[in-house]
């Protein structure tokens, strides 16, 4: 949950900081093969989606994170880090979650400047 809370936080932050041209959503997916938790950011002509994913299989867990342009182009893809060990899960998780957040706010200020920039 604190990393949900994480991401959480980080979108009303940027959207805050840049209203109102940037709207969030979470991304809190419980069900399915893999649990998803993380935020996208809609700014003028741009999607930023930032994801932590872990799934559970033959006894292990499988940690990914990602930063998603557009759905299309990888800006930040996290090697899958695979453990038996709930607390290191919990962990990877953690700092995935870290390394997702603390540039969101650099990467929505970019995209902002280049749309005004091409205007």
């Amino acid at each position: 949950m604190r990393t949900a809370a994480r991401f959480s936080e980080m979108g009303r932050s940027v959207s805050r900081d840049f209203f109102p041209h940037v709207r969030v959503e979470v991304i809190s997916d419980l069900a399915g093969p893999a649990v998803r938790l993380g935020a996208a950011l809609a700014l003028p002509g741009h999607d930023l989606v930032f994801e932590t994913a872990v799934a559970v299989g033959d006894g292990a867990f499988s940690v990914r994170g990602d930063l998603m342009l557009d759905g299309e182009e990888e800006i930040l893809v996290l090697p899958s880090v695979q453990t038996g060990d709930p607390a290191a899960c919990a962990a990877t998780l953690e700092r995935y979650a870290d390394e997702l957040t603390t540039p969101a706010r650099w990467h929505v200020q970019r995209l902002l400047e280049s749309c005004g920039a091409d205007s």
